[in-house]
């Protein structure tokens, strides 16, 4: 598997910056949110960087799904 510039990109830049601001999120960061506004769906701030991984796997679904190598 041939990794570029651009893959390598989108998977470090958002990871590092994940990392930084996670000693300054809340202990229980809101990630699912009911119709009416009130949140239902938490995550611990340990786990927060896997929201950094976010973009990189729907870059890659992208060009898999497209064809693109």
């Amino acid at each position: 598997m041939k990794i570029s510039k651009t893959d390598l990109l989108i998977f470090i830049i958002p990871v590092v910056i994940m990392l930084l601001i996670t000693p300054f999120l809340p202990n229980k960061v809101p990630i699912h949110f009911d119709i009416s506004g009130h949140a239902n769906g938490y995550l611990d701030r340990h786990f927060s960087f896997i929201l950094g991984l976010m973009p990189f796997i729907i870059y890659k679904l992208y060009k898999f799904k497209h064809g693109w190598n």
